[in-house]
């Protein structure tokens, strides 16, 4: 039996531990580690933290206590590197799986699922089913990490997965489960289809550090790629100026940002129920409204360009109060106007939202876009 550098630190943490046990036995910590490797409660922290367990500097934050496992099977396969895409595919709905073929290339296989919505993940490919959290809450940002150990070099392979609202999974499904492949087809069978934004890459050779879309990571931002790849959405890569988690609607608010050059507003108002509307400049001086866009799984997005401090103001309203005879895109100028009069109207109101106003950092990818069924966009990898 052949044991990893792994196996070998966690006997010696185990037999510094003391106590009256005795030294632990080596095949029980290999053991005990490929279980925690296959039961994997991803990466749930901060994308921040996970970045740094990547590079090997602090554990992942995990609920029931797992951090530092997690962070010990992240250092033992080394993900450090952002490999090669083998494959990836963006969606707009939850609650239904997908399936992605692709042709390993070494046995360093990993994926990366980034998710807009809090949702939980569930990620198979043959025996091993993993299970993480994922998304964005009260402005903290989860990517589910994984290595596919079942994947062999050269032999094509298709991963399930599927994204679910925690209020559907079960409770005995926590982050210290060990799941089976009928664990999966049961979560499964208790979705429900519904609208959320999320996508999932495959690389080769490590777990991509910058691999996630900025319309999804709106605060950590997606770096340009080692490997000329663009992200999934084929937007420019960004990186945020400024940005905050808000909780209401019916109101406006206002940002500065200093900015060199193209830049883009994101405004995160998930639901069909609600509606974004964006300012350049003051909205209750002379600002002129810059889009006004229905809430959906993706955010509201404005691309503009900026040279110094840029004032930008955003507020979010119920769609019911939107009237339909006004039109908020021919004439800005009215437009704006109207705008400023209907939130004079309404009284603030409990409501979760997030904005992010990002500096780009790289070019417009040229991606093309294929449209099928059920909303879903794929993107061929980048040569």
């Amino acid at each position: 039996m052949t044991h990893t550098e792994h196996d070998l630190r966690e006997l010696l943490a185990a037999r510094s531990e003391g106590g009256s046990g005795g030294a632990a036995r080596l095949e029980e910590i290999v053991t005990r580690g490929r279980r925690i490797r296959r039961r994997r409660w991803a990466a749930a922290g901060t994308l921040a933290a996970a970045l740094a367990v990547m590079a090997g500097l602090a554990p992942v934050l995990l609920p029931g206590g797992q951090g530092a496992d997690i962070a010990a099977s992240v250092r033992e396969d080394e993900q450090r590197g952002e490999g090669v895409r083998l494959a990836g595919v963006r969606l707009a709905n939850v609650g239904k799986k997908e399936k992605v073929s692709f042709t390993p290339r070494s046995g360093k296989t990993f994926y990366r699922v980034n998710c807009a919505g809090p949702v939980q993940t569930f990620v198979r490919l043959g025996d091993q089913v993993d299970h993480g959290m994922c998304g964005s809450e009260q402005g903290r940002e989860w990517s589910t990490l994984g290595k596919l150990e079942e994947a062999r070099e050269g032999v094509t392979a298709e991963v399930e997965v599927f994204t679910i609202p925690t209020s559907r999974v079960p409770a005995d499904i926590t982050a210290e489960s060990e799941l089976s492949g009928a664990d999966f087809d049961r979560v499964l069978a208790l979705a429900e289809p519904g609208s959320g934004l999320w996508e999932i890459a495959i690389h080769d050779g490590g777990i991509s550090t910058r691999s996630c879309s900025p319309d999804i990571c709106l605060h950590s931002g997606t770096l340009p790629a080692t490997e000329g790849e663009r992200n999934l959405a084929g937007l420019p890569d960004s990186h945020e100026v400024e940005g905050r988690h808000l909780t209401e609607i019916n109101k406006r608010f206002a940002f500065k940002a200093a900015l060199d050059g193209s830049a883009q507003a994101y405004v995160r108002c998930q639901g069909d129920d609600l509606h974004a509307f964006i300012w350049s400049g003051r909205a209750d001086r002379n600002g002129v409204l810059a889009k006004s866009l229905p809430c959906g799984p993706e955010p509201a997005r404005w691309e503009f360009s900026a040279n110094g401090t840029a004032e930008i103001t955003v507020a979010v309203v119920r769609r019911d109060d939107v009237p339909g005879d006004v039109d908020f895109t021919s004439d800005l100028q009215t437009a704006s106007e109207s705008a400023r009069q209907l939130l004079a109207t309404l009284q603030p109101a409990p409501g979760e939202w997030e904005v992010s106003i990002q500096q780009q950092d790289g070019t417009r990818s040229q991606a093309e876009r294929y449209y099928g069924p059920d909303k879903k966009i794929t993107f061929p990898s980048g040569d």
